[in-house]
């Protein structure tokens, strides 16, 4: 539609060119126009030839090699300290299925990617079964977060309770029910998924059933959201911050009776260092979860949207993928840095893990003032 001479002229002079032609033509109709103006944003419609996901493509192998070695040496450290103490043992089921996340998500992400071949897509089983346990690791790993910081919690306002709550037992239990009822929410994925073959590429596809577009499309990705993002965002903020308040109440109070030279009162409660210091890393651990999550929370929320509209808006869905991808590599990231996290803020597993590594000796690793003997370890916190 434009002359050969407009094509030295700057877009905007070619499009004002256009529209003058249009006025002078009565016979111009509105699809024309929308075909004319449609040119410049090619990117809005999904491209004929699967492309390559740039962000995934480089940066997810970095992810997943950081994400595996830390949580292989969480391993060497974590069991040692869940035999006696129950937040470990949540320490250590979260390293576990953090593992499993980046193994069955982003190494299957990546390799479709680099190879591109997606093992979602071979079969119906591989279809069900990886985005089912897709959903359960991740989901289990974001709630087992949310029951530990439950658990300072009870330590903190009825510390007498938590002698009895707050047991390895116990907690082993709450895991195993946990996985249960996370297991029972995601197992429609069975029967609402299935290999789906595009009329036009002839490529297949793990989708939705015919019968269960609307459950999957519009339903799923608010329940989604909610399930591995809202609430669990909403518990760990109401949670930290009745934490850092009971911190800060106990520290306030301590200085008031240390200022009127009492060495002891009965009303005054004392947060043993290595119990702050564990409490202080749960907190960091709920931020960063909360921080690495809101990208695909509003991912989810923003698809669920789109798709209960019966007109979708013009948008550029490349930009789309690539907000998609950055969302995605965001929350991985959540499931690859929490040994750092550990490591950075507790002295205790330092000092550990250096032993297990370079193979200290026992006497040489101190918590406060005790030295943390090889064949027993009698500190209820850390």
């Amino acid at each position: 539609m434009m002359n050969s001479s407009g094509s030295t002229n700057s877009p905007f002079l070619n499009i004002l060119e256009y529209l003058k032609n249009m006025l002078h033509n009565d016979t111009a109709t509105e699809n024309e126009l929308l075909n004319y103006f449609y040119g410049p944003f090619n990117d809005l419609a999904s491209p004929k030839t699967p492309q390559r996901d740039q962000i995934i493509l480089y940066t997810a192998p970095i992810v997943y090699v950081v994400g595996v070695f830390g949580h292989l040496m969480s391993f060497l450290i974590l069991p040692y300290f869940a035999k006696k103490e129950s937040s470990y043992v949540y320490l250590l089921f979260l390293s576990i299925f953090d593992l499993l996340v980046l193994n069955v998500g982003l190494l299957i992400r990546w390799l479709h990617e680099i190879l591109g071949v997606n093992i979602l897509s071979f079969n119906d089983y591989t279809c069900k079964m990886l985005t089912f346990l897709g959903l359960l690791f991740s989901d289990t790993s974001v709630w087992l977060l949310v029951v530990v910081t439950m658990e300072r919690f009870i330590i903190l306002y009825h510390p007498f309770r938590a002698t009895l709550i707050c047991t390895v037992r116990r907690s082993l239990m709450i895991i195993f029910f946990l996985v249960i009822i996370i297991a029972l929410i995601n197992i429609h994925v069975f029967w609402t998924l299935e290999i789906v073959v595009d009329n036009v590429t002839r490529q297949k596809n793990c989708d939705s059933t015919v019968d269960s577009n609307a459950l999957i499309y519009q339903a799923w990705p608010l329940i989604d959201s909610l399930i591995y993002s809202i609430l669990p965002f909403l518990s760990t903020c109401v949670l930290n911050y009745k934490i850092i308040q009971k911190i800060r109440h106990i520290k306030s109070r301590n200085r008031n009776v240390y200022s009127r030279r009492f060495s002891r009162g009965t009303s005054d409660q004392k947060i043993p260092k290595v119990e702050k210091k564990l409490t202080i890393t749960m907190v960091i651990l709920s931020v960063t979860f909360m921080v690495t999550t809101l990208p695909m929370l509003i991912y989810l929320c923003v698809t669920a949207l789109l798709n209960s509209l019966a007109k979708q808006p013009i948008f550029s869905h490349q930009r789309y993928r690539y907000f998609r991808s950055f969302a995605e590599l965001m929350m991985y990231c959540n499931h690859a840095i929490n040994f750092y996290l550990y490591i950075a803020n507790s002295r205790r597993l330092r000092l550990w893990f250096r032993k297990r590594v370079f193979r200290q000796k026992a006497e040489k690793l101190v918590t406060g003032n005790q030295v943390l003997e090889k064949q027993e370890y009698s500190s209820r916190f850390s």
